[in-house]
């Protein structure tokens, strides 16, 4: 059978398990298992067993429960509200200076979590009574979130980074250091947005805080511990101290020093971030098992090493293969979360880019900036049902989809600039890691 004509098929059966209802991470490895007892007969099911094991037991693939674990101690804890309450006080005073304050204390919020749906969990309830109560419009206030909440996978440490690095065999130090940029202009971006809205209509955010610097400085004080465990995280991966996943484990040791500083640590709040680390690793791990198995059926029936053959031997630029990649991963956005996608694409379509002379370290962090669009897109975006779940009874989930469709455009825009100048992702890692 002809190398396209299996891809086909495969997909094709993807889609249909997909559509289906059934979860991507069951669909993968269903799928795979079929192909694979039809490929090898009964030696496919031991493959099965030996790739479900090997796949997690990677030393690299454990800094995700621990990042995790660290973002969800402090998702869990209250800190965000302080988090937020200090940036309020030095950006308030800013036209829709709230929702500017939501999204500068995701940025910051989100280099811990390091997952986007955390971060709405935690600042959502804490954000949107405020702004609705000082007289914002509900989709703008919402929006803003939805939209802020996403900058956690580009901004480092973000789990999706490391699954990125595993993938695609970067280095997650560069990646880290590729994503700081990005992250910035892309929270840059957004808070202009919110400005220049806010000063064309002031009825979208009517109101503005002015703070004192006493105020300011009391309350920078007091976050100032959370901000000292991005540095150390972080610091200690750039400086070569620490492997990530040694950074991760001081991550996830800090976060329970944290808590105790801050005198959260209690069983019941201890028991809620264990049980949530498990559902969320649980369901990454799951999805890596499917993908690394749909993989390797790829892989041997020749499709992987044909498709990257046929791309390059195109006589139209790379730009176009890669416009068609993005927009590829756009659309799977609107219909899967960031993971999967993560997990079935980049096997793909890193020989693609290899060949083609693109740099796998600027690709990565331009398919998250992409990801981080899937989020806030119906009708599978992760941070709009989220959002959801924890705003007031009277903001509809219609309220949140239009809130966040503007933004759309704006993250847009970011990735654009990032493709258009890819130093802004290289510069850093180069300079600092050699």
């Amino acid at each position: 059978m002809e190398w396209w004509l299996t891809g086909v098929i495969l997909f094709s059966s993807l889609l249909i398990f997909l559509a289906s209802g059934i979860p991507v991470a069951f669909g993968l490895g269903f799928l795979s298992l079929i192909a694979m007892y039809i490929l090898w007969g009964f030696d496919g099911l031991i493959i099965l067993a030996t790739t479900s094991y090997t796949t997690n037991v990677h030393f690299m693939l454990i800094a995700v429960p621990l990042f995790i674990f660290m973002g969800e101690c402090i998702a869990v804890s209250g800190i965000g509200k302080d988090a937020f309450e200090m940036i309020d006080t030095w950006l308030g005073f800013l036209p829709g200076g709230i929702a500017v304050t939501s999204v500068g204390t995701c940025t910051i919020f989100g280099a811990v979590t390091g997952f986007s749906p955390a971060t709405c969990a935690a600042l959502g309830p804490v954000t949107i009574p405020e702004m609705l109560r000082r007289g914002y419009d509900k989709g703008f206030s919402v929006g803003a979130i939805a939209t802020g909440a996403g900058i956690a996978i580009i901004i480092p440490p973000s789990t999706l980074m490391v699954l990125y690095g595993f993938l695609a065999e970067v280095s997650i130090g560069k990646l880290f250091l590729g994503g700081v940029i990005p992250g910035l202009i892309l929270s840059a971006v957004i808070i202009i947005s919110i400005i220049i809205r806010a000063s064309l209509n002031p009825k979208l955010a009517p109101y503005r805080k002015k703070s004192d610097w006493k105020e300011r400085i009391n309350k920078s004080v007091f976050v100032a511990p959370f901000v000292a465990l991005i540095l150390l995280v972080l610091g200690t991966i750039w400086g070569g101290v620490a492997t990530p996943t040694e950074g991760a484990a001081l991550g996830a040791t800090g976060g329970l020093v944290l808590l105790m500083l801050y005198g959260r640590l209690n069983w019941p709040t201890f028991r809620e971030i264990i049980i949530a680390t498990v559902r969320v690793n649980c369901m990454v791990m799951f999805i890596l098992i499917g993908a690394t198995l749909f993989t390797e059926v790829l892989a041997y029936v020749g499709f992987t090493a044909k498709l990257a053959e046929w791309a390059t031997s195109l006589v139209i630029s790379r730009w176009f293969i890669f416009a068609f990649m993005m927009v590829s991963i756009f659309f799977m956005g609107c219909v899967m979360d960031p993971g999967s996608i993560l997990f079935i694409t980049i096997p793909i379509f890193l020989p693609i880019i290899q060949n083609l002379g693109f740099d796998p370290l600027w690709f990565g962090i331009v398919i998250l900036l992409n990801l981080e669009i899937a989020t806030i897109t119906p009708p599978v975006g992760l941070n709009l049902y989220v959002l959801k779940g924890v705003a007031p009874p009277e903001v509809s989930l219609d309220d949140i989809v239009r809130g966040a469709a503007p933004y759309w455009f704006i993250d847009a825009i970011a990735l654009f600039v990032i493709v258009l100048f890819p130093a802004l992702v290289t510069w850093l890692p180069n300079a600092f890691i050699k």
